[in-house]
């Protein structure tokens, strides 16, 4: 073992060949090597059918995604010239999903003690993938603003409706948030490598699928707007036809999910009509819908926060939600909505000039 490597990270490497032992065919040989390059934790050697591979080790007690997308890279270059190109095991006591993103991205192999694991050998062959918990069972917050409710879903609709660069007080400003809350909000982003800024500077970059996915982690768009459900005896696309010739005054019903994502990413025919309505009964009832618990063709949300109002688009006489919103209720539906959803993800990559604003002055004021 490397001389500065303390001892709970020697506990750590232990624990990963033991547990790597139980996964591997008892022919196989694994043991570590007494003396590991200089700047690693450890080195395993693995034999089996006439296969001898060297697994470079490096053990942390914690691991950011903001480190493992800056320090793993150059970490990775170094251990795997010291080791003939071998590959690295990263091995903690637990690793988040963005930070198992930021490792499977640059083809560093991973365990964490909750059972977390992707590990890809060539030679010999090794496949092994495991889920473990999705949180941390030893968080210490300390402070950190929990990304989750209305607050944080109108920072993450901002954030990937617009272009940056902008700072905390722009984002404030723009969305009537607190500063304090913006400025906590960006640095917990920041950690998690979901958007790029220097110390204190201004949002330079946005990942905005990867940020996407993490607001869907926190939200439901069944649980998180008000839920009425209908049968339209004629099919919804009666009422979608009926919604087109409607001229009332804002705020008109909005189209999301499946319909509204196939105009964009089609992927199989919807089989219901999902919108944000103001007046849901009222409209139901002008609509002729009638109301179910079961069979529903038709579901109207009474929107969790104004922001679903907010940079709409107008085709054919129906109004669509923005397509970041759009595609977080697919993220989080039921039935083939999840898949609509990363197909709608991959179209916003393919077309931000379509739908994304350059400045945020474009946006107004967010409705209070």
């Amino acid at each position: 073992m490397a001389a500065n490597i303390e001892e709970s990270e020697i506990s750590l490497i232990d624990w990963a060949v033991n547990w790597l032992r139980e996964r591997l065919p008892s022919s196989w040989e694994l043991r570590q090597v007494a003396e590991a390059s200089g700047r690693s934790d450890g080195q395993l050697t693995l034999q089996a059918r006439g296969f001898t591979a060297s697994i470079a080790i490096e053990a942390r007690r914690s691991l950011t995604p903001k480190e493992a997308e800056n320090l793993l890279p150059r970490l990775a270059q170094v251990l795997r010239s010291m080791t003939g190109n071998a590959p690295v095991l990263i091995v903690a006591p637990w690793l988040s999903r963005r930070t198992q993103e930021m490792l499977s991205e640059q083809q560093i192999n991973y365990v964490d003690q909750t059972g977390n694991a992707l590990i890809r050998l060539e030679n010999p062959a090794v496949y092994i993938e495991a889920a473990g918990s999705l949180r941390n069972p030893n968080s210490k917050a300390r402070g950190k603003v929990r990304l989750r409710g209305l607050k944080a879903g109108r920072l993450i609709r901002t954030l990937v409706d617009v272009c940056p660069p902008y700072t905390v007080t722009d984002l404030a400003a723009a969305t009537g948030l607190a500063p304090g809350y913006v400025s906590r909000a960006i640095e917990a982003l920041d950690d998690e490598a979901l958007i790029k800024r220097e110390p204190r500077g201004p949002v330079e970059d946005v990942q905005v699928p990867a940020l996407l996915r993490r607001w869907a982690s926190s939200y439901d768009v069944f649980k998180m707007n008000e839920v009425s459900t209908f049968i339209a005896p004629g099919g919804w696309e009666e009422v979608r036809n009926k919604l087109a010739a409607d001229s009332r005054t804002e705020p008109k019903t909005v189209l999301t999910g499946s319909v509204a994502a196939a105009r964009l990413a089609p992927v199989a025919s919807p089989a219901m009509l999902l919108a944000y309505s103001p007046e849901p009964a009222r409209l139901a009832r002008e609509l002729g819908l009638l109301p179910a618990e079961e069979g529903a063709n038709v579901t109207f949300l009474s929107p969790f926060d104004p922001v679903v109002w907010v940079r709409t688009s107008e085709d054919q006489g129906l109004t669509f939600a923005a397509s970041s919103q759009v595609a977080v209720d697919c993220l989080t539906g039921n039935g083939r909505m999840p898949a609509e959803g990363e197909a709608l993800l991959q179209w916003m990559v393919e077309n931000e000039s379509a739908w994304r604003a350059v400045e945020l002055g474009a946006l107004a004021k967010w409705p209070r």
